[in-house]
């Protein structure tokens, strides 16, 4: 019988979410009726955000040429400079709601290279995150998914190197990451660019696993961070579990002979807040109203998006 449900101390929106989903609905709200808005992407990697804006009309687009004409909204996770000048030559006006955190690695990259040296970009190719960043200096910056990839570049002995991350990237990976870089590289000077939201929601599961017998990770498929979550959630608690929303709770879980009697309960950074209650609330129903709901109190620290040096 589940008992107990423990919300994880930090979980759901982070700040630089927050702001680009209201950068997009103050766009909409305030000139949507005069003029055609459009997202470039997802705004941020959630479907029931991304359906909320269908809804009210905003359209999404992969690329800039399928945007004919009006208001062109850059997502949180940034994109390439040429893609900016190329909505531009289209006419098109472009809102920027790139995350800070995610701008802050452009600035840290361009200074890097005005100093001479060559990036490499630990991340997901495939992220729009990660194209951004490459776009804004192809010829000089090399991605490595990896371990394997990141070990597999060349010796670059007589080159001046810098080491980047994603902001989304698993804190404790990128810990190895450098050790390896500098094992390689000894000369290589190293940005942890991971965010801080990032590190605190992880931080947060390493904190809920050892209370519960199984973790919750409410997020999309399509969102690295909720993925990241779930995967530390396994490996810290032995049963960690993504899901989209109150639906994918499968019953089966909670079977008469079901071992789980604490459950956590977390989010990744472009979760909204509903999703999650509406998980807790199906979880009070699975337990006959008799689970008792613990809500971990967030630390209060400095603000997010306040890490903007670099």
């Amino acid at each position: 019988m589940l008992k107990k449900i423990i919300v994880a101390r930090h979980h759901g929106f982070c700040m630089g979410v927050e702001r680009a989903i209201e950068i997009a609905e103050d766009t909409a709200a305030k000139r949507g009726g005069q003029n055609k808005v459009t997202i470039l992407n997802e705004i941020v990697h959630n479907e029931a955000v991304v359906e909320k804006f269908r809804r009210q009309g905003v359209g999404q687009a992969l690329s800039v040429d399928d945007v004919a004409d009006g208001i062109l909204i850059i997502s949180a996770h940034g994109i390439s400079p040429d893609v900016v000048e190329s909505a531009e030559r289209k006419g098109l006006e472009v809102v920027d709601a790139t995350c800070p955190l995610v701008s802050r690695i452009y600035r840290i990259i361009s200074k890097a290279m005005a100093r001479g040296l060559y990036i490499i970009h630990y991340g997901d190719p495939h992220h729009d995150e990660t194209a951004g960043i490459v776009g804004h200096a192809a010829d000089r910056i090399s991605v490595a998914a990896s371990y394997e990839e990141l070990l597999a570049l060349p010796d670059w002995s007589d080159r001046q190197l810098g080491l980047t991350v994603q902001t989304t990237a698993h804190a404790m990976e990128f810990e190895e990451v450098e050790k390896l870089a500098k094992r390689k590289w000894p000369h290589i000077e190293v940005f942890n660019t991971i965010c801080n939201a990032t590190t605190r929601r992880q931080e947060a599961i390493i904190e809920l696993a050892p209370q519960v017998d199984m973790i919750l990770v409410v997020g999309s498929q399509t969102s690295a961070n909720s993925k990241r979550l779930a995967r530390i959630s396994d490996d810290a608690c032995g049963r960690g579990e993504l899901i989209g929303s109150a639906e994918d709770i499968r019953d089966d879980w909670f079977t008469v002979d079901s071992t789980i009697e604490s459950i956590g309960v977390s989010a990744g950074a472009s979760t909204p807040q509903f999703l999650v209650d509406d998980v807790i609330e199906r979880l009070v129903r699975i337990s006959d109203g008799q689970a008792e709901v613990i809500r971990l109190v967030p630390e209060k620290r400095k603000e997010e998006l306040d890490s903007t040096a670099g």
